[in-house]
């Protein structure tokens, strides 16, 4: 009787524990889903709030032309992305100066700030513009080839666009986007020039439109496009490459104005706040400023050569 008893008592607690654990298992289930259910729920909250926000940002202005930037930058960034972002660097460096350097020193950091945004921004589009131009010779030559095999100049633009790479492949699939939507083809073009200003394209468009109005040998005009943009290419990289140095020299010395900058903060007992806070000191950095800005202004447009 003894151990029946036991085996009825072990046999009743096993099955307790085991009721038990389903029920905490099913229970850790369904925390689990409704965990995943909430989040789903916020981070579809949050995507309808950053898709307001970037219809409600493109409609303006302001956002319009955010949007023309940062395409032109080559950047697939949301409008709403980069505003949020801006703001929270630029109140983040506010805060940083301010503690190093007081309100004066904020001030120009920010100043800095935004200018330098802009001249990255400007860095950007030259360089895909640069990399554009690269390309031309490419295109001109599929173009030749195309329309030489029989095709028309928009099957020509749609197998350049196939066979080319970007920034000349996404440039081509706007205007052929364009033309499906009922363009012609002289607008499109002229709309492409109007993103990436150049002679190069200009002349390039020019040719392709006035052969499309008046008819023509196009296939011998672009033959001549391509070796003239060949030479412009090659002429291009020469002057590049005697221009690096004087482009690392303006490096260097922004740099060292940085590293100078440093130096005075981590020498002087207060740091910027002190030297900012007199009056002397606020014209010695001044004027200092203006001589560095000026120099380094200086130095971009001598080494700024047009080709």
């Amino acid at each position: 009787m003894r151990i029946s008893v036991i085996i009825l008592l072990l046999l009743g607690t096993l099955t307790f524990v085991v009721v038990g654990l389903a029920a905490l298992l099913r229970e850790r289930a369904r925390q689990q889903s409704f965990t995943v259910l909430t989040n789903m729920e916020r981070r579809s909250w949050l995507i309808r709030l950053r898709r307001t926000a970037e219809r409600r940002l493109v409609r303006t202005s302001y956002g319009r032309r955010l949007r023309w930037q940062l395409d032109n930058a080559d950047l697939s960034i949301p409008v709403a992305d980069a505003v949020l972002g801006s703001t929270l660097v630029a109140l983040l460096v506010a805060v940083v100066s301010f503690n190093i350097g007081g309100p004066v020193f904020m001030l120009m950091i920010e100043a800095l700030l935004f200018f330098g945004v802009r001249a990255w921004f400007r860095r950007r589009e030259e360089q895909r513009r640069a990399k554009f131009i690269e390309q031309l010779p490419e295109l001109a030559r599929l173009l030749a080839n195309a329309t030489s095999a029989g095709l028309s100049l928009r099957a020509s633009l749609g197998v350049a666009a196939q066979e080319s790479i970007d920034p000349v492949r996404s440039e081509l699939a706007r205007v052929n986007d364009e033309l499906a939507l009922g363009a012609s083809i002289d607008g499109a073009l002229e709309r492409m020039v109007d993103r990436l200003p150049s002679r190069e394209l200009g002349v390039l468009v020019n040719v392709l439109v006035i052969q499309a109005r008046a008819g023509g040998r196009i296939v011998t005009a672009l033959q001549g496009i391509t070796e003239a943009l060949e030479v412009r290419r090659d002429l291009r990289r020469e002057v590049n490459t005697l221009l690096a140095g004087s482009k690392a020299t303006a490096f260097a010395v922004a740099m060292l104005a940085g590293l100078m900058v440093f130096l005075v903060h981590s020498s002087i007992d207060g740091g910027l706040r002190t030297l900012l806070a007199n009056p002397i000191g606020l014209v010695i950095f001044f004027v200092s400023t203006g001589l560095f800005l000026f120099g380094m202004a200086m130095i971009r447009r001598a080494t700024k050569v047009d080709v």
